[in-house]
């Protein structure tokens, strides 16, 4: 699905330096390198930007990530509990915002984790290319749920 039509440059200078614009590989040799942190490059395996950050960097990330899933997840699962346990909440409105609560739910279980691990290790995609496109239409599903659930429920504001 993220093929890149197959082309994996090989560089022998340091010097080179390679952009994709549109597809389209340029190659513009013997400029002065510049060492930042991040640095970016490209994985072949799903599609994705590779960035090289350092040990502190990925611990901030790695807590930063963490907490806001655990975050997503506790909020949601109180919604549910809330409208499920408490008979005045009961409502056909309060319905949506349970199926809300579920779609958002079903992306702190299913997607975040995956993506948290990919973005600590540096953008390298290590559960397979068959779970790559399992993961992208998974990821598809349940944040479309989401928004077409908000859609819903300003229809019926």
């Amino acid at each position: 699905m993220f093929n890149t039509s197959g082309i994996e440059p090989t560089f022998t200078k340091k010097e080179d330096i390679s952009e994709v614009i549109n597809g389209t590989l340029l190659l513009v040799s013997n400029l002065p390198v510049t060492t930042s942190s991040p640095t970016a490059s490209w994985n072949a395996s799903c599609g994705e930007q590779l960035q090289d950050f350092g040990r502190p960097e990925k611990i901030m990330i790695g807590v930063m990530l963490a907490v806001i899933t655990a975050v997503t997840v506790m909020g949601n699962t109180l919604v549910v509990i809330a409208v499920c346990v408490v008979k005045k909440l009961r409502q056909p409105s309060n319905y949506l915002l349970v199926s809300l609560a579920v779609a958002d739910l079903s992306v702190a279980i299913v997607v975040m984790p995956f993506v948290i691990v990919t973005d600590l290790t540096g953008g390298k995609w290590l559960f397979g290319d068959l779970f790559c496109n399992i993961f992208i239409g998974m990821d598809v599903m349940c944040c479309t749920a989401s928004i077409m659930t908000l859609c819903v429920i300003s229809v019926d504001r």
